[in-house]
């Protein structure tokens, strides 16, 4: 059942809480797609910055059978020879979660925690990290879930004996990029300017070395709007942006190298 359990990746933000700006709602145009999650954990958490509001929305489509994620045949030791493959997955519910910064809350579209197969659910990260906060936080889910095999329900720490943990999401509580702030790093990065802005800004990036960094411009749902590898030279590199297509209001930009990220916001405005 391991894989099965990947779509309670949002059930880690599972606590009653109330976001306080901008709680998402379930996309019901994912209703006819296959399981996933939007962002998924290869592309990850948007960087939060210190004492800097963060709020971030994971939409998932849960999947209908077992097979939809396990493949086709799938066993279990209960039924061993019962390809449960073609079983309708009935719910799986969040027992605990480790690894999240305090003050990050959440909220989740459906408030006890519990999400059936086949729907669509929506969840809110939300918080402001403080200094102390700053740095990495790899995110680790014990859950347990159910199905039911002809009129048996079975659930996962019945059948394992432990809950199972989930890992994948990670996410990074970067410093305000202030020029003091990254003298210990290989990179400083500027503010863009102009900003506001209605299409055109330039971003300098200080290189100590001959590096490829990472550049990446998220709007305020996490959603990666901008990704591109800067081949960076020693000194001065400047970074246009193009953001004419682009809706207005506030995003953020990050530059990484695979050790140090540095992130800031930049504002989308019609004059």
């Amino acid at each position: 059942m391991k894989n099965i359990l990947l779509l309670t990746i949002i059930l880690f933000f599972g606590f009653n809480a109330i976001a306080q700006q901008n709680p998402c709602e379930p996309q019901a145009s994912l209703q006819d797609s296959t399981f996933g999650l939007w962002p998924d954990t290869t592309q990850n958490l948007p960087i939060a910055v210190k004492e800097v509001y963060y709020e971030e929305h994971i939409q998932i489509k849960t999947p209908n059978t077992v097979g939809e994620v396990m493949g086709d045949p799938f066993y279990i030791e209960e039924f061993p020879i019962i390809n449960i493959a073609p079983f309708n997955i009935d719910s799986i519910k969040l027992v605990n979660v480790e690894g999240l910064p305090e003050s990050i809350s959440a909220y989740l579209s459906n408030t006890d925690s519990i999400f059936d197969g086949n729907t669509v659910a929506c969840v809110t990260l939300y918080g402001t990290p403080t200094a102390d906060e700053v740095g990495q936080y790899d995110i680790v889910l014990n859950i347990d879930g159910w199905i039911t095999v002809f009129g048996a329900t079975l659930s996962l720490y019945g059948s394992l004996g432990d809950y199972e943990k989930i890992e994948g999401y990670r996410l990074i509580v970067q410093s305000s990029a202030s020029i003091g702030e990254e003298e210990n790093t290989n990179f400083t990065l500027s503010q863009n300017a102009p900003n506001p802005f209605p299409n055109i800004t330039n971003i300098e990036l200080y290189s100590k070395d001959y590096s490829n960094y990472d550049f990446l411009i998220v709007d305020l749902t996490g959603k990666v709007v901008h990704n591109e590898t800067i081949n960076a030279v020693v000194g001065l590199n400047t970074i246009e942006v193009d953001a004419s297509s682009f809706e207005t209001g506030m995003y953020f930009y990050s530059i990484r190298n695979g050790q140090d990220v540095l992130t800031k916001k930049m504002i989308i405005q019609d004059y």
